[in-house]
């Protein structure tokens, strides 16, 4: 007798885009970012996707999974997530085909939208009779029913094993969850910039953090993300996901006893492709390796380094390929490695940090013909350490020992980033305030502003027991209101994507304050306002000063406790942006949150 083989329940079905987008905006199409890492169609491509539909020509089927044991009739995009997002993107005008726009007027769902401002309708707009024909079109669905997690990651797997739709990295990503993996996931996510709070996304929400070019006004784009704009990676190999190869490769040095080689056949083995023994050897000592080290602190250890990193290159004022190059070699994802890893070891193997950025910046200046990395091929293990050493070697002199003493002292560049970014698709988790100091002029602690952001993290707080989320002091909420800063205090804002930060440095400087006295103030502060016990508590611990480069941002960290927070009689909830305060009527609904 053969192993018994479970048959799932299949659906194959057409249904009309009308129908589909209807379906997109009741919030019923989830996109897994175990598994699907990035939306990456280019403006041309979602262009020619629409004019097919337009031209009646047929399309491949979309793969979706219904979960039999989830609460609500949604489903996990398996397949064709680019088609999708390229539907329900033109329709709500991203953007145009043939110079025009899809008319909202043609459907019910888009007309009601329209009429309650929750769409625009931008011109000119396509013909009438061109959009009717889009909304009716049928597209091809096949929803499969899954009753475990484990069995969309194993379809995911197969039908991308054939190795023409997915590039050679995603291959070994796709349905990979051991820590290796996970922890190269995590840490590319928050390198691009879309990393997200929840690995469960609404395709809507999916967009806001997808690589873009230029030519749509949404998501990140391609030519700013880190390893495009350092002159490490093209926009064609971010496309094919050779960023995640290339810190799965760092990474898989930062953590073994023994630096193995850089080679395809490894990174195969380290995502568990392998089958003989030498690969099954090799995937369980970098599994251990991680889990040892644990994900968490492997992802850590990653930013810490990156951070230094980029306070060399804010301070040479030039790209990485900028500096080490008069002219762009070949291999430089290969010179990266080699001054990576060697900021790795100085950084996190040493304890040490950047104490002089602009020595090193002329240190490494034109240094690539001093580093020594092989052309092409594999890069053996010894020879790598080596080189990494060399570096290591020539940068030293730049870096010291950490100055724990400075409770700002922590660089979160990445990480600040990366909670910036998360804002996008959980807007009721994060806040932003430009600082403590009302900006009339008068240079005075703003105590009601103040009252506000703990009111705020009172809201936050009661999204769930063990929610997270973040209120940012020192992120101005808008250009104009960073441009008050500016004029009130000569500061200039370092501007990230829609985001100003002015810091509060200023602050301190305007009260005659250090910032270890502003911080002590803002900890007494907590300690002795009308927060819930439980939640003062949380906050007065959690709160720390971060440096952006050279601005000092306030984190206050805020998590659900094990019951409703308040601030003196009141409770707060947040409703995407707005700070509203839970009616008598409605405590019971908050309660609820807490039981169940």
């Amino acid at each position: 007798m053969g192993d018994t083989v479970q048959v799932q329940d299949l659906t194959v079905k057409g249904e009309s885009v009308e129908r589909v987008y209807g379906n997109h905006s009741g919030d019923r199409y989830l996109v897994n970012r175990r598994y699907q890492r990035k939306l990456i169609w280019t403006l041309s491509e979602k262009v020619s996707f629409i004019d097919s539909i337009i031209r009646g020509y047929p399309i491949p089927i979309i793969l979706l999974a219904e979960n039999k044991r989830a609460e609500g009739n949604t489903f996990e995009i398996i397949d064709g997530m680019q088609r999708l997002n390229a539907i329900t993107s033109f329709i709500e005008n991203d953007f145009p085909v043939n110079g025009a726009y899809f008319d909202l007027n043609t459907m019910a769902v888009t007309k009601a939208l329209l009429d309650s401002g929750g769409l625009k309708q931008k011109t000119p707009t396509l013909p009438r009779s061109d959009c009717v024909e889009i909304a009716k079109y049928d597209l091809p669905l096949s929803i499969y029913e899954f009753s475990d997690t484990n069995s969309v990651d194993e379809v995911f797997r197969r039908i991308n094993s054939g190795g023409k739709k997915l590039s050679r990295q995603e291959l070994r990503a796709a349905g990979s969850t051991g820590h290796f993996g996970e922890a190269v996931r995590k840490i590319s996510a928050k390198v691009r910039g879309d990393d997200s709070y929840s690995d469960i996304l609404l395709l809507d929400r999916m967009k806001r953090i997808s690589i873009t070019n230029r030519d749509l006004d949404y998501g990140i784009a391609a030519d700013e993300v880190f390893w495009v704009s350092q002159g490490i990676l093209t926009k064609d190999q971010l496309r094919q996901s050779r960023d995640e190869e290339l810190v799965a490769d760092m990474l898989a040095f930062m953590v073994s006893e023994d630096p193995p080689s850089s080679r395809t056949e490894f990174l195969d083995d380290f995502f568990g492709l392998g089958e003989d023994d030498a690969s099954i050897s090799r995937h369980t000592q970098i599994e251990t390796a991680v889990q040892k080290r644990g994900t968490d602190l492997v992802v850590s250890d990653f930013q810490r380094t990156l951070d230094q990193l980029r306070l060399l290159l804010s301070a040479a004022g030039t790209s990485f390929g900028g500096l080490l190059f008069k002219e762009k070699p070949a291999r430089a994802p290969r010179y990266f490695q080699a001054v990576f890893l060697a900021f790795h070891k100085l950084v996190v193997k040493e304890g040490l940090e950047l104490k002089d950025p602009s020595k090193l910046a002329d240190v490494l200046s034109d240094s690539a013909r001093r580093i020594p990395v092989p052309e092409g091929g594999r890069w053996g293990g010894e020879d790598r350490q080596n080189t990494v050493n060399s570096v290591a070697g020539m940068c030293k002199d730049s870096f010291g020992h950490i100055a724990h003493a400075d409770p700002a002292h922590v660089h979160w560049i990445t990480q600040l980033q990366n909670i910036l970014t998360q804002s996008y698709t959980e807007q009721s988790a994060y806040d932003f305030k430009q600082g403590f100091f009302r900006l009339d002029g008068e240079g005075h602690f703003d105590e009601p502003s103040f009252e506000k952001i703990l009111q705020t993290c009172v809201a936050i707080a009661n999204q769930k027991k063990g929610a997270k989320g973040y209120v940012l002091v020192g992120v101005a909420e808008n250009e104009a209101t960073a441009g008050r800063v500016k004029e009130m205090f000569s500061v200039a804002p370092r501007v990230y994507e829609s985001f100003y930060i002015t810091g509060v440095d200023h602050e301190a400087q305007a009260l005659g304050k250090s910032m270890d006295q502003l911080f002590q103030l803002i900890v007494d502060k907590v300690r002795h306002s009308k927060l819930s016990d439980d939640l003062k508590d949380f906050l007065s611990r959690n709160i720390k000063p971060v440096r952006y480069y050279d601005k000092t941002i306030f984190v206050f960290e805020v998590a659900g406790q094990e019951d409703p927070s308040s601030y003196g009689d009141q409770y707060f909830v947040r409703r995407g942006a707005q700070l509203d305060e839970v009616p008598v009527s409605e405590l019971p609904k908050l309660i609820r949150r807490y039981i169940a």
